[in-house]
């Protein structure tokens, strides 16, 4: 490591421990490296607020991606499935003492709807409470995957004095903690809740901090200023699992190491050229070499350990003469014989873009660089910050995009078949830039009003072949997400969804 490189550790260490001497003096405090900057208004992004216990929603999601009751004890639909009644669970309080009903609940999902993308594409026509305890959800079209939405972050269900501050700052829900406080970029704090109606937390405060860099949080975890790590590369977990005082936790959740195709302009606007990519990728040397062996190669979208899963898409193999001969077929040939191909004057030299707050995709790009120059491909590799980067997507300004696809935020693969692969997608959202399929089209709408579970899995089934068979991406690998705790901590875990870390359940011996 360069002189830089260690000054900048040193300084982010320094930082770190200016951070955690303001935490306070509760005696059970809890700290969390991650890289990810918090939000703080649920109804803009609530992932945050809802992993780290402060945010609730009217339904749940059991560690088998079961909808279970939250703040509705029960839900129900209408002959006509145009109508879900929710029952509102009785006796829940907010962190300000005020109870949760169906007032509330109606006011919170209006937030939402106006403040949040998840619900753009869900039929909603009108929100009502019929009294304190019911609350009604009428539609404009039939929807199994209502209750499924009501489970996502974005959904949370805020106090009346709460909502009032219009662009929350000071998010106020029913969970095991209370948010405390928030400094962007630096950390966020939050308290447990003594009112919780379920499980009372034993910690008394988590400090959760933002730190991007996989380095500087390894050397908060072994300096003692961080109990849990998160988002860890494989390499950082492996050197961790043979030190004495600490945990590496593996967890296999619904996400997918993915290449995003520009299938608008440039060689991969080329169906043909797309499928030899295919072929192109050793998919089982990324997870070997990048991943230390943690991981499988992907198939379809969704990891094999998920209901929804397309169990008749087997992976790729890896086959670089075939996606040579699949380029040559295209017109990409190495007519001067300088090792890369080209077609009409036109060298193949592409650009990939990701980026490091997902500390194995930089490797990875590297991997496949390497991969693509055997078959006569030149790859500029991009890395920049997740915001640039998004920004970069979000205009097309990209041949290849790597990135972390989850896939059940929404427990249900509405949402994510609706932002990826559905036309009516705008073009700044995920899936291959301006790529689309009438069929898929088909598929998906059907899907969206078909109450039978096994029919939605099939007709989700055939959108994944097609997907496959057409690749505006290419999926790469299935995630098995690690985070590394001191083993002082007990009772931490991570949802396969990702919506929760279970803090209410954590230890700290």
């Amino acid at each position: 490591m360069g002189k830089i490189g260690k000054s900048f550790l040193f300084f982010m260490v320094v930082l770190s421990l200016c951070l955690i001497s303001t935490i306070g003096t509760a005696e059970n405090v809890l700290t969390v490296a991650g890289p990810w900057d918090p939000a703080v208004d649920p109804h803009v992004s609530g992932y945050s607020l809802q992993r780290l216990g402060v945010t609730e929603t009217l339904v749940d999601v059991d560690q088998s991606v079961g909808l279970i009751p939250g703040l509705a004890s029960n839900w129900q639909v209408s002959g006509d499935q145009l109508t879900w009644t929710f029952i509102i669970r009785d006796g829940v309080k907010f962190h300000d003492g005020s109870f949760v009903n169906a007032h509330t609940a109606e006011k919170s999902l209006e937030d939402s709807l106006k403040k949040s993308k998840t619900f753009a594409k869900v039929p909603i026509k009108d929100i009502t409470a019929l009294n304190d305890k019911t609350l009604e959800i009428s539609l404009n079209s039939a929807f199994p995957a209502l209750p499924a939405y009501m489970a996502k972050g974005e959904s949370a269900i805020l106090s009346e004095a709460c909502l009032a501050q219009g662009d929350i700052t000071s998010p106020v829900s029913t969970g095991p903690f209370k948010f405390v406080s928030f400094s962007p970029k630096e950390e966020m704090i939050t308290a447990s809740n003594p009112d919780y109606w379920g499980k009372k937390p034993s910690i008394d405060q988590v400090v959760y901090m933002t730190v991007p860099e996989a380095a500087t949080r390894s050397l908060l975890l072994e300096s003692g200023d961080a109990d849990i790590i998160q988002i860890m590369p494989a390499d950082v977990a492996e050197s961790f699992s043979s030190k004495t005082g600490f945990s590496v936790k593996d967890q296999p959740i619904a996400r997918v190491r993915m290449i995003l195709y520009n299938c608008n302009s440039g060689p991969f606007a080329d169906q043909k050229v797309r499928q030899a990519m295919n072929y192109a990728i050793d998919r089982q040397a990324i997870v070997d070499y990048v991943m230390e062996g943690v991981g499988s190669p992907a198939a379809g979208m969704f990891p094999p350990e998920f209901y929804w899963a397309n169990s008749n898409i087997q992976p790729f193999s890896y086959d670089p003469e075939k996606a040579k001969s699949m380029l040559e077929q295209a017109g990409w040939k190495d007519s001067d014989g300088d090792g890369i191909l080209d077609k009409n004057r036109e060298k193949f030299s592409i650009t990939l873009v990701t980026y490091p707050e997902r500390a194995e995709l930089p490797p990875t790009a590297e991997v496949l660089q390497d991969q693509l120059k055997d078959i006569g491909i030149e790859v500029e590799i991009v890395v920049v910050d997740n915001d640039s980067s998004t920004a970069l997507r979000e205009k097309g300004d990209y041949d290849m995009y790597l990135m972390g696809r989850g896939l059940l935020f929404v427990p249900d693969p509405d949402e994510v078949m609706m932002t990826d692969y559905h036309s009516s997608r705008k073009d700044n959202e995920y899936g291959g830039y301006k790529w689309s399929n009438a069929r898929v089209d088909e598929l998906i709408d059907q899907a969206r009003k078909t109450n039978d579970m096994a029919e939605r899995k099939k007709l989700y089934d055939d959108v994944q072949q097609i997907v496959v068979d057409e690749a505006p991406v290419s999926y790469l690998n299935y995630y098995v997400n690690q985070d590394i705790t001191s083993d002082k901590v007990s009772g931490y875990r991570m949802h396969p969804t990702e919506m929760s870390y279970h803090l209410e359940d954590v230890t700290l011996g």
